[in-house]
């Protein structure tokens, strides 16, 4: 299983750093499929400048492109993301977690969000990245529809009540997500780009420093394993890699790929400790991908933070 999973990411790895040569840095494949947008004033265009341009003023740490780097790594880690997000249960065996523990449909339903948080963080890198004049406002739409998706099949299909807990959450998550999707469209957007930033970040930390806190506070779940803690944690960190993207760009004016770097940080802080402290050893996850992930992110935040 080790050596398949080696091979179909070096394979991608190849096939995402191909297509990122052919296409280029201009966002060409996207444009030729995205319809064009009406004239805007000099002054909004200065202020939503593609993130091509900036990296073409501010080029990349060593012979790294930033832009290659990003889009690579939004591939990579989408798939990643739409695998465990789609079968949680078999992806978390294939990293190395007790069978039974990762059949267990709470530890089920975190896998499947933790896999969610990791789209929506590759999302919102490929938005910045591959889309002309993307803002920040256009990346949190994007993210907030998946996040809406994702709770929409929890709610439909009942899966928080199948492991033991309550969908109240869920709604209530729900009704922000559509609040949140009307007040993109508002005049007042920037404030609330700047709230929901601060509202998900504390709600990632909130999962990272007390899981089965977390798990009961959001969805009444009253047992939760060191596998469902695990992952829990894996959904928090998740949640403020994506926030702090949107806080870096509203607050710091970070451009699209500085500000998709900062994010990055999240997850390499998540793996350092998994690894240091021996929490992945303890719960039986595999090394060598623990460690690919590791090196994936240190690389993302090297060619766009430094």
């Amino acid at each position: 299983t080790t050596m398949l999973w080696t091979r179909c990411i070096l394979f991608l790895s190849i096939l995402s750093f191909s297509a990122a040569a052919r296409f280029g840095s201009s966002g060409r494949l996207f444009a030729a499929v995205t319809p064009r947008r009406a004239p805007v004033t000099a002054t909004a265009l200065a202020k939503s400048r593609s993130t091509d341009d900036i990296l073409k003023l501010r080029g990349g740490a060593g012979p790294l492109d930033p832009s290659i780097v990003v889009k690579t790594a939004s591939v990579i880690a989408g798939i990643q993301g739409l695998v465990l997000q789609f079968a949680p249960v078999d992806t978390s065996i294939s990293y190395g977690l007790d069978e039974e523990g990762s059949r267990k449909p709470m530890n089920a339903l975190a896998a499947a969000y933790y896999g969610t948080a990791i789209v929506t963080w590759a999302a919102t890198a490929a938005y910045l990245c591959f889309v002309d004049n993307a803002t920040a406002k256009g990346a949190f739409t994007l993210i907030l529809c998946i996040w809406m998706y994702e709770n929409l099949r929890n709610m439909l299909g009942k899966t928080t009540e199948k492991a033991g807990g309550s969908s109240d959450g869920v709604k209530t998550f729900l009704l922000i997500e559509l609040l949140s999707l009307y007040g993109m469209t508002q005049t007042y957007s920037d404030t609330v780009l700047k709230i929901l930033g601060v509202f998900f970040s504390l709600s990632g930390l909130h999962y990272i420093l007390d899981p089965a806190g977390a798990s009961k506070f959001y969805n009444k779940l009253e047992e939760c394993d060191d596998i469902g803690k695990s992952q829990m944690q894996g959904i928090g960190y998740g949640i403020l890699a994506q926030s702090l993207v949107f806080v870096a760009m509203s607050f710091l004016d970070y451009d699209g790929l500085r500000a998709v770097g900062l994010g990055s940080v999240s997850w390499f802080i998540l793996h350092v400790y998994g690894i240091v402290s021996g929490k992945y050893d303890k719960l039986g996850i595999l090394r060598n991908p623990m460690l690919f992930w590791l090196a994936f992110h240190a690389a993302v935040i090297y060619t766009t933070l430094f």
